[in-house]
């Protein structure tokens, strides 16, 4: 079965009516996501809640945890001004477990989930940074690219690594506190920090 129907068949002017279209413009309000009336509209509700309006204009602050319990996030606002701010709980740890890693690498110690180098032998890991540093390092220096996104890209691993070994050496694992760094890059360009983090 062959079909002969062309687009010029489906273009034919007495499939129109003479009456345009009616547009409603409650698709064009800012509340995207569905049809928004007076009765379910986000922006609606707050201004007819005055005690909610007041108190999401005004400031405010809200605090959560992570999963594992480590990372506290508090959200806000504060002189009109939206932040977010980390705190990490857990990285004097790291910073023990780095150092005592680093102190047995030095001796000589393998460690047998460390990745395997080019010559075929046991290597040791490069390092162990805290979230809420690997955040603040994304949002300094990538625009907020994430580290998980970051190393699928080797020039943007290598910079990443060079902030990490100049400005954290504490969480560098490798022997010596210098990364093999295979690739010759440039140090990134710092852009400023954009939120509040706490947790050095």
């Amino acid at each position: 079965m062959t079909l002969n129907n062309t687009m010029s068949d489906y273009n034919q002017p007495e499939y129109l009516d003479d009456t345009d279209p009616e547009k409603n413009w409650d698709f064009y309000r800012q509340d995207h996501g569905g049809m928004v009336t007076n009765h379910n509209g986000m922006a609606d509700k707050l201004f007819q809640n005055d005690d909610l309006y007041r108190s999401m204009k005004g400031d405010w602050k809200r605090a959560s945890t992570n999963k594992s319990g480590n990372i506290v996030v508090t959200t806000g606002r504060e002189d009109g001004k939206f932040y977010i701010k980390r705190e990490q709980q857990n990285t004097e740890a790291i910073k023990q477990a780095v150092k005592n890693y680093r102190h047995a690498a030095e001796l000589g110690i393998p460690d047998p989930l460390a990745p395997i180098g080019e010559d075929g032998k046991l290597t040791f890991k490069w390092m162990d940074l805290p979230n809420v540093i690997a955040i603040r390092i994304s949002d300094q220096y990538f625009d907020g690219i994430p580290w998980s996104a970051l190393k699928n890209d080797r020039t943007l691993k290598a910079q990443f690594y060079r902030v990490v070994e100049t400005e954290y050496p504490e969480y560098v694992c490798y022997p010596g506190g210098k990364l093999p760094i295979p690739v010759a890059v440039p140090y990134p360009t710092k852009k400023g920090e954009k939120k509040y983090f706490k947790g050095n």
